[in-house]
């Protein structure tokens, strides 16, 4: 029997960040949780800021936990 080789390599993921919004946002997200707070605070922190929600929206909790999965910060 012949062995086969196989190399497997880690596929180069195009989902990374490319808006500047969406990389200012990620930024604001990691920090506010880096102090420890969960989603609410983190909704209320970024209303009280004044930061722009995505698509025109209003920050919500369910906005931030989007937020979080869509743009792969741990919440």
């Amino acid at each position: 029997m012949k062995q086969l080789k196989v190399a497997v390599k880690k596929r180069h993921q195009d989902s990374d960040v490319t808006d500047p919004h969406d990389a200012k946002l990620k930024q604001v997200l990691e920090r506010l949780k880096k102090k420890g707070l969960n989603p609410m605070q983190m909704c209320h922190k970024l209303i009280e800021h004044e930061e722009p929600a995505p698509l025109d929206q209003v920050w919500s909790y369910d906005l931030v936990v989007e937020e979080c999965k869509r743009l792969k910060v741990p919440h």
